[in-house]
């Protein structure tokens, strides 16, 4: 029986390009850190290396899976064509250079470095580019079809070169191939396993997947065939492992994350793992290094309006009274104190904000968010004639931290007429519900990408997997396809704030702060990388010896 269903969504649980793009990226004002390498002589060759995450991640399969913990697993057995520096900026990994582009945006040639092989032993070339990306475009169950609409069809030059043709110029292309439509799989393990690809991935990597023995445990294993160096890959992206094992594991309970690392069950403490006063303590701890960066995501609270019968169907009116009467979104989103959810949930750790741009990215404009104002929130109630007080279910993924925000919002809430109960829920099962459609309200995030494009467009499209909420209105959705068809930075940044007033309107997301992604490890942990984005690069990583 397969251990998983696929789930779409690079989503973090709150507990705890073109020329633009590249732009952007350079411009992000948080750089990512690696912990110092000691010469190799003194870090040990072979041995296990432990890393705690919040939650499980979903089916292990680059087309379908979405979740931030998935993320950082395939960023260390799945390469991308692209992929994120310490700066930020998009740069090579699979791929040899960035891509020429030609015919008016609609043509993009990229070539491929030579010599790398997939875990299987097999060669990667421009047709396994091909098969990949055609696999991604048209899957059922695709999470990266929407991402990758504007390519019509990818067509193989010679064996290191293929070209990407697009009905539609596409500014965040090239950094949507830094991120899991950019991995390129082995056909021949996608013709072994077809659509149980997930139970044995096979991509090009420094580890490579070995089992998994549960839902909550995930190992790799020293890749035999990896040679990114030679290649040219950069050490931060791909790198020369020195241990022999790479083991994920699932801790849904910051305390049992904390006292797992002083205990050395684990040796990192991945984002989202510890629990922010915890994170506090190991600051003040000389045996632990400590890191912390504002990622480009954000953390908010979901409302299902169209998305009653499922983020792939037609927009369905949603069984919810916040779906038929706007005027109730808006009192919700007047009752929510950031400030306080911040401070009392995540030791005011997050920067609080009610859009989904970041302050670390160049298309960011401050905005001016509502509330908390509690009578005018009352009187949206009574406008709207719902008789109080109005039952509503919030499902938050489990974990203290998850509950503790969950609990503070349901309070607040309360002030203004609204009966939240809190459903606390498995991560991939929430996912799986928020999917189909089946809840109210969701207390979800989203890791962050450094074109703005994938942290807005996919939640207001219909069709999209990562659409909780149901197609939005055009006064979000019509700003949205404009900036995404423009590489002109002024102009994007002026439809995106256009589009974040309008969401503030709408309200289909209440968008609650920017996550600040937390890490800690014993200083015995050498050549870890880590990046805004919420990835841990563990190419390089080592135990001191």
């Amino acid at each position: 029986m397969n251990l998983l269903s696929s789930i779409p969504r690079p989503l973090r649980a709150g507990a705890v390009v073109a020329a633009g793009s590249v732009l952007l990226a350079a411009c992000s004002s948080t750089p990512a850190t690696t912990s110092k390498t000691p010469s190799t002589s003194k870090v040990q060759n072979g041995g296990t290396l432990t890393v705690g995450l919040p939650n499980a991640p979903t089916a292990l399969d680059p087309s379908t899976e979405g979740s931030l913990v998935g993320r950082i697993i395939f960023t260390n057995m799945c390469l991308s064509l692209y992929g994120i520096n310490q700066q930020m900026a998009v740069v090579p990994v699979l791929a040899a250079s960035m891509p020429t582009i030609s015919d008016g945006g609609l043509l993009y040639t990229i070539k491929l470095r030579k010599g790398l092989k997939f875990n299987d032993g097999t060669p990667l070339n421009a047709q396994a580019v091909k098969v990949s990306l055609d696999r991604d475009k048209t899957l059922p169950t695709s999470a990266r079809a929407a991402n990758l609409k504007p390519v019509s069809s990818v067509s193989v030059v010679n064996s290191n070169t293929f070209q990407l043709h697009l009905s539609t110029p596409d500014a965040p292309l090239t950094s949507i191939l830094a991120a899991r439509s950019g991995i390129i799989m082995s056909p021949t393990a996608l013709a072994r396993e077809g659509s149980n690809f997930f139970e044995d991935p096979v991509c090009v990597g420094p580890f490579a997947f070995k089992a998994r023995p549960s839902l909550n445990e995930v190992i790799l294993t020293k890749s035999k065939y990896f040679n990114g160096s030679a290649a040219g890959i950069p050490t931060l992206l791909g790198g020369a492992p020195h241990i022999q094992t790479l083991i994920f594991q699932a801790i849904t309970d910051p305390s049992t994350c904390y006292s797992d690392l002083l205990a050395g069950s684990i040796n990192v403490a991945g984002p989202g793992c510890l629990a922010p006063n915890d994170y506090k303590l190991l600051t003040q701890n000389s045996s632990y290094a400590t890191k912390q960066l504002t990622s480009n995501g954000y953390e908010g609270m979901d409302i299902n309006v169209t998305n009653g019968a499922g983020s792939t169907k037609p927009a369905t009116p949603a069984n919810n009274p916040l779906a038929t009467h706007p005027l109730l979104r808006e009192a919700l989103a007047l009752t929510l104190n950031r400030q306080t959810i911040n401070q009392v949930a995540y030791a005011g750790s997050n920067v609080v904000g009610c859009g989904p741009i970041s302050p670390s990215s160049v298309y960011y404009t401050k905005l001016s968010c509502p509330g908390p104002n509690i009578a005018e929130a009352k009187k949206l109630v009574a406008e709207s004639g719902v008789k109080t007080p109005i039952a509503l279910t919030l499902m938050v993924p489990t974990g203290t931290v998850n509950v503790t925000q969950g609990e503070i919002q349901a309070t607040e809430a309360a002030a203004a007429g609204f009966k939240i109960t809190v459903q606390p829920t498995e991560f991939t099962t929430a996912l799986s519900t928020a999917q189909a459609g089946n809840y109210q309200l969701f207390d979800i995030g989203w890791s962050g990408r450094v074109d703005p494009d994938q942290n807005t467009s996919p939640f207001y499209t219909q069709g999209s997997a990562f659409d909780y909420t149901g197609a939005g209105p055009s006064s979000i959705v019509t700003p949205l396809a404009e900036a995404r068809a423009t590489t002109n930075v002024s102009r994007r940044k002026a439809l995106y704030y256009q589009a974040e007033q309008a969401m503030l309107q709408y309200n289909g997301i209440i968008y609650l702060f920017h996550l600040t992604n937390q890490i800690a490890y014993p200083k015995s942990v050498v050549g870890l990388g880590f990046t805004p984005d919420g990835l841990l690069h563990l190419g390089s990583v080592g135990l001191a010896a």
